[in-house]
């Protein structure tokens, strides 16, 4: 089976207490929100303490349009995907040339050529690598990503896959917004860049395996999440439906694609599970009744670094393969949800 070698990531340098987003937020709709200060509790309740963004917290105070804010995407994003990449062939013993094909994730910016283009020239990859951009799937595009290159390592075990995600959610930000949702994501996401090696099986070097992938699309439900485009930029989609619907799908979902591979629940010795906030952690834990442990490292990002869409699960996923968990033999399940509606779900095995 395809195996993920090694994981890393990079943030942006600007710190921000939720305090201060808070603050900045309250500024950006003071008197244009009807009982903004009570709908501000949201930043609150969001078990986030802090995170880190693309730009300064001031640089948010001030009108940009939709071709600076993805200027900066491209500027900003390229280094953070240049860091994260380089700190991740730093911990192989694979060099850029070495890899075959390459996977860029992003939902929260435009680049053609895409950056994983940039990032051939930048870092001296093979002029034969292959490309394959995945714009769109938002926080379940890291999970879709880890899954597309366990599709390409299966039909050529020879080659080497560097699966990145580039995401700048706060370049996001659109003040004519006024709705509760638009807090919502505020209070929740941040910038960050995550890069995973996964080779196939007749690539030297050790990790866990993927055994299996499961994509599961959930019809009629395009209002769940996403993202509308207008002349001010992107506005975030978010229905109040969403915890119901993951109560609801998830357990018999998780049921059947272990039931496939001839296991259960109880199998199961760890969960690698994306960030998307509060209510969703609470949500996943309560559908497959889970300890408050069982989702430690995703309530760890979240506090620290808030909700970085696509990036956020790869993080989770390097967190864990540098812990002792990752070296103890058994099955994980690795999950991310996003729009569509749409779940990706993995099977990893030690």
């Amino acid at each position: 089976m395809p195996r993920i070698l090694q994981a890393a990531h990079a943030f942006p340098k600007h710190h921000v207490s939720q305090q201060q987003a808070k603050s900045a937020v309250s500024t950006i709709f003071a008197g244009k929100i009807p009982d903004l200060e009570r709908l501000l509790t949201v930043f609150d309740n969001s078990r986030v303490a802090q995170r880190q963004l693309v730009m300064p917290l001031d640089w948010y105070l001030q009108p940009r349009s939709g071709e600076e804010r993805n200027r900066v995407f491209i500027e900003q994003g390229m280094g953070l995907l240049r860091e994260a990449t380089e700190k991740l062939l730093q911990s192989t013993p694979i060099t850029a040339s070495q890899v075959d094909h390459i996977i860029y994730v992003n939902s929260t910016g435009h680049a053609t050529p895409s950056l994983d283009a940039r990032l051939i020239n930048e870092l001296c990859f093979s002029a034969q690598t292959t490309r394959l951009p995945i714009w769109g799937l938002g926080c379940a595009g890291g999970a879709s990503g880890l899954s597309r290159a366990w599709d390409y390592c299966r039909a050529h075990p020879r080659k080497r896959v560097l699966l990145t995600a580039l995401e700048c959610c706060s370049l996001t930000l659109v003040p004519q917004d006024l709705s509760k949702k638009n807090l919502v994501g505020t209070s929740l996401f941040a910038d960050g860049a995550a890069a995973v090696l996964i080779v196939g099986d007749e690539v030297e070097g050790t990790g866990p395996e993927i055994v299996a992938t499961r994509s599961q699309f959930f019809p009629d439900t395009y209002e769940i999440m996403g993202w509308n485009f207008s002349d001010q930029g992107m506005e975030l989609v978010l229905s109040p439906r969403l915890p119901a619907l993951i109560k609801q799908e998830l357990p018999g979902l998780v049921e059947s694609f272990l039931a496939e591979n001839g296991l259960v629940r109880k199998n199961l010795q760890h969960y690698l599970t994306h960030p998307g906030g509060a209510k969703v952690i609470d949500v996943v834990r309560d559908a497959l009744d889970l300890r408050i442990e069982d989702l430690h490292l995703s309530e760890k990002l979240l506090n620290e670094q808030g909700n970085l869409s696509s990036v956020s699960v790869l993080v989770v996923l390097e967190n864990w393969l540098g812990s002792q968990a990752a070296r103890t033999p058994g099955y994980s399940l690795l999950s991310a949800f996003g729009p569509g509606f749409s779940t990706e779900l993995l099977l990893l095995k030690v």
